[in-house]
């Protein structure tokens, strides 16, 4: 009995190897408004820039918005996908040779409320269908049955949070409700618009003394974004900000962090 219990795990860890899943990074926050949706296109782009396979999920049902920040407007989109009427690899939209995206139409008529399930479908047919090395998905601002399924599937959730009283206020009340379900390790903040590192730092502390009192963690601070006029031009001219702006602070911090999430990452380590 003992050697069919290890011959089965052996088999298991050589299907996980030949499958070679995905790590997927989940980017939410309790709020709208906080820049959650710039942090992930741009954040996939600093990715692949690092010749990692990357898919950008836009999983914000209701009000997409990752079509606008790439400037592509994809053939299909996902409601094709959830309906049954396309295939979600009939979906996937490229960007650059290492860059993708699954885009979605913006919500008219009767509202439709993803249901866990249907999300688990799409990440399933992704699996079984692509070969990626990092997926990223942009999540709708709330505390959606959608929303957290699209936590649950993830190796890591970003948290993005600015200096915002009610962006404080609801990125605390947000893990809180995921530390029912999700692993604590996989929560980590990112801090956005903000003045610089200091201003960063003085953020989180705020929100991780409430953490410690009221929840007895610390969150992990992933890293910070600083502020930068020319990202609002960027997304009025639909262009992404890293393409026109590579040398700024924002982007260099966007650099720095995509090769934070890089070491996290130990199927990245023979990527060249």
């Amino acid at each position: 009995m003992k050697t069919d219990v290890q011959n089965n795990h052996k088999l298991e860890e050589e299907f996980k190897e030949q499958l070679k899943m995905p790590y997927v990074i989940t980017v939410c926050s309790g709020k709208g408004g906080v820049g959650k949706s710039f942090c992930a296109a741009n954040l996939a782009y600093a990715l692949s820039k690092q010749s990692l396979s990357v898919l950008v999920w836009d999983a914000n049902l209701h009000y997409p918005n990752q079509h606008i920040l790439f400037g592509v407007e994809p053939p299909v989109r996902l409601k094709e996908v959830y309906s049954g009427r396309m295939k979600v690899e009939s979906a996937i939209f490229g960007i650059t040779d290492n860059l993708f995206i699954l885009a979605d139409h913006f919500a008219t008529g009767k509202n439709h409320v993803l249901k866990s399930s249907e999300i688990l479908d799409v990440y399933i047919d992704i699996l079984q269908s692509t070969k990626f090395d990092v997926i990223i998905i942009d999540t709708p601002a709330s505390d959606t049955e959608d929303m957290f399924q699209c936590c649950n599937i993830a190796d890591m959730i970003c948290v993005v949070v600015t200096d915002e009283p009610t962006s404080l206020l609801d990125a605390y009340g947000l893990v809180k409700i995921l530390l029912g379900f999700i692993d604590k390790a996989k929560i980590h903040l990112l801090v956005n618009n903000v003045i610089d590192g200091d201003d960063a730092d003085d953020i989180t502390t705020k929100l991780n003394l409430a953490a410690k009192k009221f929840l007895n963690i610390n969150l992990d601070v992933i890293g910070f974004i600083p502020y930068d006029r020319a990202v609002k031009q960027s997304i009025l001219n639909q262009e992404l900000y890293m393409l026109t702006n590579d040398e700024s602070e924002a982007a260099v911090s966007l650099k720095v962090l995509s090769g934070k999430i890089k070491d996290y990452c130990g199927v990245f380590q023979n990527v060249k």
